[in-house]
């Protein structure tokens, strides 16, 4: 699965941010099941936009970089962190995520990814935040 990060030209807001799930790198699907149109919903409600969300600047990217990297060193054993989409807990092994305003519900399921899959998108996010805003601009990030 490839997560694509590029600009669009909105009419009432200009260059405008958005996420796209392929499947190919060449962005050509053949007949999508039912499993893989589930999963790329569920990644696109979550992932991508709990980070799009709750990591808008580069800044607080970096900053929370730092305590993955604490994570990972051993000097943690979990982190939490409360965004404006979602509340996340992180672990070596797992990403949990619940919506900060409904919580846990029928609408929103607790959900969760690999913590290496979550770290990949973060950074490709961040790389995407540093590049010229341009409609030619794009990141495109493979789990």
């Amino acid at each position: 699965m490839i997560i694509k990060f590029g600009y669009y030209n909105d009419e009432d807001f200009g260059l405008t941010e958005y996420p796209e799930i392929l499947f190919s790198e060449d962005g050509k699907s053949s007949d999508e099941s039912e499993e893989e149109t589930a999963k790329k919903q569920d990644y696109t409600k979550y992932l991508i936009t709990g980070i799009m969300e709750d990591f808008q600047y580069y800044e607080l990217i970096e900053d929370f970089l730092e305590n993955l990297k604490e994570l990972k060193a051993g000097k943690r054993k979990k982190l939490e962190w409360d965004g404006q989409a979602f509340q996340y807990e992180i672990t070596l092994s797992r990403v949990e995520m619940t919506h900060t305003i409904f919580g846990e519900c029928e609408e929103y399921p607790k959900w969760s990814c690999r913590f290496k899959e979550f770290e990949k998108v973060l950074k490709g996010w961040k790389k995407f935040l540093e590049m010229d805003r341009s409609e030619e601009s794009f990141v495109k990030v493979e789990i």
